[in-house]
C-alpha cells in the first residue's frame, strides 16, 4: 500500500504538513476533523489519538494564523467605506480584553469552517497570539473528541457490515 508506506515514512510530520497547507488555502479544503479520524482509524498502529489531536489543532492554528496575514494584505484591496467598518468591527473585538480568545475558542469548537473568519480577523487586526492561542485550544479539545467518537462509530458500523456479510454468506 502507497498510502501506507507515506504514513509509515512521514507520520506526524506529514500530518503536520498536509493539514498546515489546507489550513492555509483560503476556500473548499475538507474538515479536518474527518482527515484525522480517517488516519487514525486506517492506521491505528502508526498515532496515538492525543497526539494526532495536538499536532492537527497545532498545524490548523499555525496555518490559520498565516492565513490571517493574508487577510492583512488584502486590506488593500478594499473600499474605504469597507475598510472602515471591518477596523470599526476589530475595534468593538480588540476593546474587550479576553473576547478574540474567547471568539476564536468557540468557533473553534463549532462545526463551521474557519478559514474566512480568519481572513476577516486579519483585515481586522487583531490579536494574533490571542486569538490563535484560543483556536489552538478549541479545535485541541474538538479534534480529540472527534478522533475518538469517529473511531467508534467506525469500528461499530464495520462490525455491523461484516456481521452482516456473514450472514448473508451462511
Amino acid at each position: 500500500m502507497m498510502l501506507e508506506a507515506f504514513i509509515a515514512t512521514f507520520d506526524y510530520i506529514g500530518v503536520f504538513l498536509l493539514v498546515f497547507v489546507t489550513n492555509v488555502v483560503p476556500v473548499f479544503m475538507p474538515p479536518m476533523w474527518l482527515f484525522l479520524s480517517t488516519l487514525y482509524f486506517l492506521f491505528p498502529q502508526y498515532f496515538h489519538p492525543g497526539l494526532l489531536a495536538f499536532t492537527g489543532a497545532f498545524a490548523s492554528s499555525l496555518g490559520r494564523f498565516v492565513l490571517s496575514y493574508m487577510g492583512s494584505a488584502s486590506c488593500s484591496m478594499m473600499s474605504e467605506e469597507r475598510r472602515r467598518s471591518i477596523d470599526k468591527a476589530g475595534q468593538a473585538l480588540r476593546s474587550k480584553k479576553h473576547a478574540g480568545f474567547l471568539l476564536s475558542f468557540l468557533f473553534a469548537l463549532s462545526p463551521l469552517p474557519s478559514n474566512v473568519y480568519f481572513l476577516v480577523l486579519g483585515m481586522m487586526r487583531c490579536q494574533y497570539f490571542s486569538v490563535s492561542l484560543g483556536f489552538w485550544l478549541g479545535r485541541l479539545i474538538s479534534y480529540w473528541i472527534m478522533i475518538n467518537i469517529t473511531h467508534v462509530a467506525f469500528q461499530s458500523l464495520t462490525a455491523i457490515l461484516t456481521s452482516q456479510i456473514q450472514a448473508e454468506s451462511s
